[in-house]
Formats: C-alpha cells, sequence, structure tokens
C-alpha cells in the first residue's frame, strides 16, 4: 500500500525571493474612502562619529579584581558546603538522637528496691508485726519517707551538689558547659561536675558507669524523663535514700545511724552538712576514712579533717543561698559533732541495744532459711535463673518478707527441740538411742564418732500456711543450713492415707466397712514369694488371709490391703490422685506398688510435703501447698508475691470428712493410740492421724491433725541406718512430747469440719455395711451418701447386699 501523496502549496514562492511576501491588510483596517494618504519622505541620517577607545585599566587592578573575584566565589562556594555538610550532619544527628531516645530505657524510682535491704517479719499474738530479720547485703539502706527529712537537711544537699536543682528540669547546662569548657580550658585546679541530683541519682539507679559520649547522652535523656514523670521532691527523697555515705552504708537514714547514732529527722544543721559533704567522694569523705600505716599497721584517721573541709563548704553554700541565716551559720561552723566511733560518744551511751545491731555472723533462724529458700524458689521459677543468682536478688532486692508463722508456737517448738531426750521422754534416751561406732580403729566408740538421732518437724494450718518448723535437734549453728523438716525422708505407712485409701475412698471404690481380704496380691514371678506382708507383734511378716474391713486394717496398718487397692484401682491413676490431688512430690520411678502402697520411695519426701497432703482430711478437703510466705512487697510497697493463691477443693468434702474419721479411728485403738491428748478439764480433743515406720526401722514418721492445724514429725539418723532401740519407740508419742502439750493448752473445744450429708451409722459386723434393726452392731462408723449400703440380710433371712466394685486395669 502506497503512503497518499500530500498536497501541493497554493502559494509558491519565486524562485530566489527570500523574502516574505507582504500581506494585505485587512479590510477593517483599510483606509475609509476619499480619504487622502500621506507619504513619507525618507530619512537621511549623518554617518556616526568614531567611538573614542576606552582607556585599560592597570594590570594589577585587572589581577586584583580578578583575584577579588574568585575568593568571593570560593568563599560562597564553601559557605554553600558548609551549609549543605551542616544540614546533613544535623540531620544525621537528629536521626541518631532520635533513634538513641527510642532506644534508651526508661529509669523508674521503683529500680532503686534491687538495692534495699531485705527484711523478714511476723506477726506476734498481739497482732503487732515484728521483724525477724533482716538479710545481711553488701548494700545497706534504710528507706525513709519524704516527710522524715528536715527541711534543712534538703537544703545541705542541694546546695552542696546542684544549687539549680528546683530550676532545671534534669540537666544544668550552663554547669555542663562550665565542666565542659573546664575539662578542656583547665579554668579551675580540679575537674567541676556538670551532673545534676536527677542525673547522679539516674546514674546509680542504672549502674551506668562508661566513660564515653553515649553514656552522657542517655544520662541526660533520662534526666529529663525522669524529671517528666516524678515531682522534685521524689527524685530527692529517691536520692537521700540511694547515695552512698562510705563503706557499706547507704541511704541518708544509714548513714544518719553510722556516723552519729540517731535518724535523719534528729539532725542538726551542721551533721547535715556533714553527711552533705561526704557524696563528692563517699571513700575519702566520710568521717571514718583511714588509711593504714605501714610502719606501725594502726589504722590513722584523715576523714575527720577532709570532712571538715568540704563541710565548710557546704554550710558557706547554705547561707551564700539563703537557706541558713549569718547567726545559723556561725552556730552551725562551731558546733561540736559527736560521732559514734568516739569514745565521748560510748560513754554517753553505754546502753546501746545491741540487738538492734544487724549481725551477719550470727546464724538465721529456721523461719527465715524457710522464707528465704521458698522465695528464692519463686525467683527461680519466674526468671528461670539458678539458685544462686536467686538467693542474691533476695540478698540485695529490698524486699518486705511477710510471714505466716505463728512465733510462740514456733518458740515453743524450738525450746522442745533443743534436746533429743524431750522427745524420748517416757520410751528413751538419747544414750541407749545413739548409734555407736569406731571409725578410727582405736577400739573405742566415742560420742564424736557416734551417730544419734535426729528430727524435723512442721505445723501448717488448714490453709497451707506454715505455722512452725524446726529442722535438727539442738541450737542452730548455721545459716540456711540442712533442715530435716524439708530433706527427704520415707514415709512408710503415713503414705497410705494419701495414695491407696485416699484414691479409693474418693472413687467410692471403698466405704468405712468394706470388707478385703488380707493376702499378699502379687506374687514374685521370678522367686514365687507373696509380696507385701503385714508387720506382726512379734517384728515378723504375717498374713492371715481373712477378710478384714477397711476402717479395721488401717487402724492395724495392714499392708497386704494398701497393695490390693493398687492393683485394683490401677499404679497411674493412684500416682495421679497422691501428686495432682495432694501435692505429693513424688517421681516418675514411685509410679509402681511399692511406693504407693508401703511408702518405699525412690528419694522419699520431706515431712513438710506429707503433712501438707494431710491437710485435705481436717478443712473439707481442700489444698494449698504448704507456704511461709504470707506475702513479699517490693521496696516501694508493691506487691510481688503472694502466698496461698491456690486453695482449691482436691477432694470433696464427704470424702474428707470420712478419711478424717477413719484417721481419729487410727488414734482411738489402732497404732497411733500414744497420740490421745487430754484436755484439762478432762475433754478428749479430737486428734485424727497416722504412724510410719519403715521396713528396716530406719525412720518413724508420724502425722497428725487437731482442729485447727496439721502437723507432723520425722525421726532417724543422718545416715541410713536401723534406730537402736527402736522397739521402745512409738511414732506417735514421740509426735505428742513434741507438740501435745500446745495443743492442749490451746484447745478451746473446736471440732474438725464434718460434711452434714455423711451418714453416721452402726456398722454390721457381718457384711460391713450400715446394719440394719437385726444386724449384729459393732463400731459406729461413717459413710459417703454416695457409698452408704445397708444391710437386708439380717432377720429377714437374706444375704447381706455384696459390695458393689468396678473393675480396673492394672497399669
Amino acid at each position: 500500500m502506497t503512503e497518499p501523496k500530500k498536497p501541493a502549496n497554493k502559494t509558491k514562492r519565486p524562485a530566489g525571493n527570500t523574502q516574505r511576501p507582504k500581506r494585505k491588510r485587512p479590510a477593517e483596517h483599510a483606509a475609509p474612502a476619499g480619504a487622502k494618504t500621506r507619504r513619507t519622505a525618507p530619512k537621511h541620517t549623518a554617518p556616526a562619529a568614531p567611538r573614542k577607545p576606552r582607556k585599560q585599566r592597570p594590570a594589577w587592578q585587572r589581577g586584583l579584581q580578578r583575584a577579588g573575584s574568585i575568593l568571593l566565589t570560593t568563599t560562597l562556594s564553601f559557605l554553600l558546603i558548609l551549609v549543605i555538610t551542616c544540614t546533613i550532619v544535623g540531620t544525621t544527628l537528629v536521626v541518631y538522637v532520635l533513634g538513641f531516645m527510642e532506644g534508651t530505657s526508661e529509669v523508674s524510682i521503683k529500680e532503686m528496691e534491687m538495692s534495699y535491704s531485705t527484711f523478714i517479719y511476723a506477726e506476734d499474738k498481739d497482732g503487732e508485726i515484728v521483724t525477724l530479720h533482716q538479710v545481711p547485703s553488701s548494700i545497706k539502706r534504710i528507706p525513709i519517707e519524704a516527710s522524715e527529712i528536715p527541711q534543712h537537711v534538703r537544703d545541705a544537699f542541694t546546695y552542696a551538689e546542684d544549687e539549680r536543682f528546683y530550676e532545671h528540669e534534669g540537666v544544668d547546662y550552663k554547669r555542663t558547659a562550665a565542666a565542659m569548657a573546664n575539662m578542656v580550658l583547665h579554668f579551675w585546679s580540679a575537674n567541676q561536675g556538670g551532673s545534676t541530683i536527677t542525673q547522679q541519682l539516674v546514674k546509680n539507679i542504672t549502674g551506668d558507669n562508661a566513660t564515653n559520649a553515649e553514656r552522657k547522652i542517655r544520662e541526660i535523656f533520662r534526666a529529663m524523663q525522669m524529671e517528666k514523670t516524678y515531682t522534685k521532691e521524689e527524685i530527692l527523697t529517691a536520692y537521700l535514700n540511694y547515695i552512698g555515705f562510705g563503706g557499706s552504708a547507704n541511704g541518708i537514714e544509714m548513714a544518719s545511724i553510722k556516723y552519729f547514732g540517731k535518724h535523719t529527722n534528729e539532725l542538726t544543721v551542721a551533721e547535715a552538712a556533714c553527711l552533705a559533704a561526704i557524696p563528692k567522694n563517699p571513700e575519702k569523705l566520710n568521717p571514718f576514712a583511714y588509711y593504714v600505716d605501714d610502719e606501725t599497721g594502726e589504722r590513722v584517721n584523715y576523714g575527720h579533717e577532709k570532712n571538715r573541709e568540704r563541710q565548710e563548704y557546704v554550710l558557706y553554700q547554705m547561707y551564700s543561698n539563703g537557706a541558713i541565716s549569718y547567726d545559723e551559720y556561725q552556730a552551725a561552723l562551731a558546733e561540736h559533732i559527736i560521732f559514734t566511733d568516739s569514745e565521748e560518744y560510748k560513754e554517753l551511751h553505754p546502753e546501746e541495744d545491741e540487738d538492734t545491731q544487724i549481725e551477719p555472723d550470727k546464724p538465721t533462724s529456721w523461719v527465715v532459711d524457710a522464707a528465704i529458700n521458698e522465695f528464692s524458689e519463686v525467683l527461680m521459677d519466674k526468671y528461670g535463673i539458678s539458685k544462686k543468682e536467686a538467693r542474691s536478688r533476695v540478698n540485695r532486692g529490698g524486699y518486705q518478707i511477710y510471714t505466716t508463722v505463728d512465733l510462740e508456737m514456733q518458740e515453743y517448738v524450738e525450746g522442745r527441740y533443743q534436746d533429743m531426750n524431750n522427745l524420748l521422754a517416757g520410751m528413751a534416751t538419747v544414750q541407749n538411742t545413739a548409734h555407736w561406732r569406731d571409725l578410727n580403729g582405736d577400739g573405742v566408740a566415742s560420742e564424736d564418732e557416734a551417730q544419734f538421732l535426729q528430727s524435723g518437724f512442721c505445723a501448717i494450718n488448714y490453709s497451707g500456711e506454715i505455722l512452725a518448723t524446726v529442722g535438727a535437734i539442738g541450737e542452730k549453728t548455721a545459716s540456711l543450713c540442712t533442715s530435716y523438716a524439708y530433706e527427704p525422708q520415707q514415709p512408710g505407712s503415713t503414705i497410705k492415707p494419701v495414695t491407696t485409701y485416699g484414691y479409693a475412698l474418693s472413687t467410692d471404690y471403698i466405704h468405712w466397712g468394706t470388707p478385703l481380704r488380707d493376702y499378699p496380691p502379687i506374687k514374685n514371678p521370678a522367686t514365687g514369694k507373696l509380696w507385701p506382708t503385714n508387720y506382726s507383734s512379734g517384728g515378723g511378716m504375717s498374713y492371715t488371709g481373712s477378710m478384714k474391713n477397711v476402717y479395721y486394717a488401717l487402724q492395724k496398718s495392714y499392708n497386704t490391703i494398701p497393695a490390693l487397692l493398687c492393683k485394683e484401682l490401677g499404679r497411674i491413676e493412684i500416682y495421679n490422685f497422691a501428686t495432682n490431688n495432694l501435692g505429693l512430690e513424688l517421681v516418675q520411678n514411685d509410679q509402681d506398688y511399692a511406693p504407693l502402697s508401703v511408702g518405699a520411695l525412690t528419694y522419699g519426701v520431706s515431712i513438710t510435703n506429707l503433712v501438707n497432703a494431710y491437710m485435705v482430711y481436717g478443712n473439707g478437703g481442700y489444698y494449698s501447698k504448704a507456704h511461709i510466705i504470707s506475702k513479699v512487697e517490693s521496696g516501694d510497697g508493691t506487691l510481688v508475691y503472694s502466698g496461698g493463691t491456690d486453695y482449691n477443693q482436691a477432694v470433696d468434702e464427704e470424702t474428707s470428712t470420712v478419711m478424717n474419721k477413719l484417721l481419729q479411728n487410727v488414734v482411738k485403738q489402732g497404732t497411733a493410740t500414744a497420740a490421745k491428748i487430754t484436755a484439762s478439764d478432762g475433754t478428749k480433743i479430737p486428734i485424727a492421724g497416722k504412724t510410719g515406720t519403715t521396713s528396716d526401722w530406719c525412720d518413724l514418721t508420724f502425722v497428725g491433725l487437731c482442729p485447727d492445724f496439721v502437723s507432723g514429725m520425722w525421726i532417724g539418723y543422718e545416715q541410713n541406718y536401723q534406730i537402736q532401740g527402736h522397739g521402745r519407740l512409738k511414732s506417735a508419742g514421740i509426735w505428742k512430747n513434741i507438740i501435745g502439750d500446745y495443743i492442749k493448752e490451746h484447745y478451746d473445744g473446736n471440732d474438725f469440719f464434718v460434711s452434714d450429708s455423711v451418714i453416721e451409722a452402726p456398722m454390721c459386723t457381718a457384711s460391713g455395711n450400715i446394719a440394719g434393726s437385726s444386724c449384729p452392731k459393732g463400731i459406729t462408723g461413717y459413710w459417703k451418701s454416695t457409698n452408704a449400703p445397708k444391710c437386708t440380710g439380717h432377720g429377714g433371712g437374706s444375704s447381706s447386699t455384696p459390695v458393689t466394685t468396678k473393675p480396673a486395669a492394672d497399669n
């Protein structure tokens, strides 16, 4: 397809003519008809006169002009580059600073709590809070409120350390600039501090001591943020509570006590100035600073003189800023200050109460040990840290730990534990129960080589609060030492109510009178030997093969019946009941017949843990993990931890009531009759309990319940030896020797919780069920409403109703 031809131009210019043709005037611009036109003659101009040549400037002028032009251009270019560079640098700096600000964490005054001393408290019988212990720490502080700091004390520190404190917003730029200039130009002989009180507080709280620009920028930002968050009074109070005053004394209150033996609110102007002189260089300006003479080895005090020089400066600052008058200034300069290290002070205070002094070398009590260990475990779980780190946090954490201990009971039990003879009274003595050994082979078994019985005790109320804990016999000689109240031991038969019997009763597999065969249910496939058998009165092993009612099997502490229940109901189910419902601290290897039936555990359980499991049988079925801490607060009063928050229904109230009655029967006419207690008026105090003895007689255990609390004890040697003279010892009697008189003195007539729906009735001796009108009646029993079969086999000639059981696989 060919391209169409372009149309030809209508007007063609003559060849060679390059001028544009004249356009005709439009009609509207034409001259009117008849008008005359005027022709203008061409103008003739004279030729222009020749121009005069310009006078040329000298060469030096031209060079100067050229140089000036170059210089101006260069200067302008430099200024332009400088502006661009500054803009780039400034923008980069702004971006950096903004990013730095975003990455700089805010500092909270609450962080100060991490350096206060930790205190442990208890409540006395009058409801007053008493201090049990101050946890030793390398840093000692006693925090005080703003209202306890007099105005002249505040003035002394502000005018000494930061005279524009009430004017700036965290940073004193004038002071900072002067300090920086002095670093370069050395206007003053010594470096001038540029940090404000707020900056000093930030630095101390964070521990950020790096010597670089980034640290200073962080400090400035943090100080500015702190000023926005807190009032001046809060910042100054925190500062005075935090700063160091030499050695281990930190905070104004500790310093006041250390140097003057008085509280902050008792300080004079001169004493306040003395303390305000210290923070600039605490180790050199404190009044007790000294050096050791190389020749004599004696301490030589130089702190008094150095402190006095700085104190005079502080007083002048106070006077020049109008904080004190001229007369007050002169009086303070002339005041005679008495320091606590002076003989004059000691003469004036001969009655100084030594009990108020912190004694880091004095062993901590059993209560304090338990509280520290318990809170350390809380911190370990919360932060995933080691036990060592957790204890370190307790020491320096500034915590206020409130305990649940009953001081009266604790003191009473500790008194009983001063001598093992108190526990063995009426049965044996320390000497005839000792395990005598000749370790050095000299043919003589001395007391130094012998092992004597040890014991641990714990009492818990029915909320899970530990009321008393003692970990060994005799005077406590070390802090955080082994406590037999918390050491795992073999529980023997005390395991039965919290494993097999407890689970079987809670699932309605058994009731008060359920008849079960006294026969070893397990045969060893290798030897053909039957297991387990029962202890006989002669010390041997036996079984009858006859049917025994549940109450009687527990009363006599048969081994065959719990083993049968374990086989019938399943080891895993019983293990889960004991660990999940009752909090027993068992291990996986304990999911077997021997551990669950007769208490032959892999490692054992502590008496505290065992007593804790029994609490459900005295309060209607509720459980809370045993705790000696009621609450923990931080230095500012914030709640950090609260004990007993896991209080829950572990077993139903009917199971709790029936098991309690079964355990009372053990005390009334079973293996624990030695635990019976009679009140002063002859009233029999309701006591429930269970004995425990290991097969080799290495351990004796008893758990006893009274209406107000549950308690238990373990007794045995440090090493696993058979107890000498064990035939004379009764674990229930030992328990009664420990706590029996205390229960008797404090009994107020209370009884255990009893479920309204539990049925109390005579038991038919033939069937084990609730006796009918014609049944042979035996012991009064207690039945859950969900498992209360009535006997119908007497009087009408019919047989008794068989006990309905459900099969369970052997796990």
